[in-house]
């Protein structure tokens, strides 16, 4: 999950390199519970990947909801994520390969062990 977050910031980094967002605009785009949304997000600030910032006026209290943690790419470390993106997406293609197929003995040798059909 925490790929799919990173590279759903990444995108909306390329796209508009203001883009900022908040944690259940991600859940809802990328069909996840705002529970596993925000440990992940903070863990990105922490990492320093991402910056955040609290909303200050007063359209939450007007809206009867707690105000929204807003977040964005750190421009100073988007190269290191778009690094650590390729690494993970290199890394999942590859595990992704064709498995090799394996030989499994017949089940129908042929031999009667007694006591079928009887």
């Amino acid at each position: 999950m925490a790929i799919d977050v990173t590279r759903y910031v990444c995108a909306q980094h390329q796209a508009d390199s203001n883009f900022e967002f908040y944690g259940f605009q991600v859940a809802d785009e990328l069909n996840y519970g705002p529970g596993s949304i925000y440990p992940v997000l903070r863990r990105l600030v922490r990492a320093g990947w991402l910056l955040s910032r609290e909303e200050q006026d007063t359209e939450p209290r007007e809206k009867g909801r707690p105000p929204r943690t807003y977040y964005r790419v750190n421009p100073d470390n988007l190269g290191a994520i778009r690094q650590r993106v390729a690494e993970l997406d290199a890394r999942e293609r590859s595990s992704r390969r064709t498995p090799v197929p394996v030989a499994r003995p017949a089940t129908d040798t042929g031999v009667d062990l007694g006591g079928a059909g009887r």
